[in-house]
């Protein structure tokens, strides 16, 4: 082999390694100081991070989640952290298994997240607990693939109200919302499914770009997709932990409020119509009149 060519296969194995290369060039935000950042380059994972949910594990130098049925929810890992107004925040992610990955912001209740998908993601402001009228917004929407096993880099900036957010050189998901700006005291990544992976985490303080306006304007449209119902094999799914094909009075009866289970065991007893103690998709679907 040519010695000359040494130097490209070298670099493209990099690139393979490292994933799609990353457009860095100023969006909403202009960089400012570190304020915050981990390699994951250690074995145990740093003592300022707390994990409520799920399997939390250094691999490979790269921050693994996994779900873990008996939670019955997502894996939930969450470091205290003063938010600036405005910041960028940048990490390495990628699926291997996994359904999602949210990028969260938290302060008296949720704020706001960047959920990633194997098939794109969305930036939306979260609904004020305490108001039983309010809802969450997407704000931002974007259809990208991102195939298992393989890294990317995501970039979220936000600035006051506005969220924006890129993938590797991919589209711009951007919007605005108030409950964007609320304060922020706290961020995580919760994960979904089994399993997905985080590295190279930075956290910038950040100025306003004086040109966000003009070029956004240059952007297309966000086209934001209204959540769809999920279908009645996928709620039964979500029911059934184990995946074993049936669901339990536990898998059923667990995810609902304490003061709503006696209700639902009932319910559950009127669906197991050969009364073996679980619930097949045939029982858990609503009978077409």
């Amino acid at each position: 082999m040519p010695t000359a060519r040494l130097p490209i296969l070298a670099v493209l194995f990099a690139l393979a390694i490292q994933g799609s290369a990353f457009a860095a060039d100023p969006l909403l935000c202009l960089q400012g100081k570190l304020i915050f950042e981990d390699s994951f380059s250690t074995p145990s994972l740093n003592s300022q991070w707390t994990t409520p949910k799920g399997e939390w594990t250094i691999v490979e130098q790269a921050l693994r989640g996994s779900e873990l049925a008996a939670d019955n929810h997502s894996a939930v890992i969450r470091k205290d952290m003063d938010f600036p107004t405005n910041f960028i925040i940048r990490f390495r992610f990628r699926f291997n298994g996994g359904q999602a990955i949210h990028c969260s912001f938290n302060g008296k209740g949720h704020i706001c997240r960047a959920t990633l998908t194997p098939e794109g993601y969305t930036l939306k402001g979260e609904k004020v607990k305490s108001d039983t009228t309010d809802r969450a917004v997407t704000v931002g929407q974007v259809q990208q693939k991102f195939s298992p096993g393989e890294w990317h880099t995501m970039q979220i900036e936000v600035a006051g109200n506005e969220f924006v957010a890129r993938v590797d050189d991919g589209p711009i998901a951007f919007g605005s919302d108030k409950k964007i700006g609320r304060p922020k005291t706290n961020f995580g990544f919760p994960m979904a499914g089994t399993h997905s992976e985080i590295d190279d985490l930075k956290i910038w303080n950040a100025d306003l770009n004086p040109n966000w306006q003009a070029k956004k304007k240059t952007l297309p449209p966000n086209k934001i997709t209204p959540p769809q119902p999920p279908t009645v094999e996928k709620r039964f799914q979500n029911f059934d932990k184990n995946g074993d094909g049936s669901i339990s009075l536990k898998e059923f009866t667990n995810p609902r409020p304490k003061d709503k289970r006696a209700a639902v065991e009932k319910q559950f007893q009127r669906r197991d119509k050969n009364q073996d103690g679980k619930m097949s998709l045939q029982e858990f679907s609503p009978v077409k009149k």
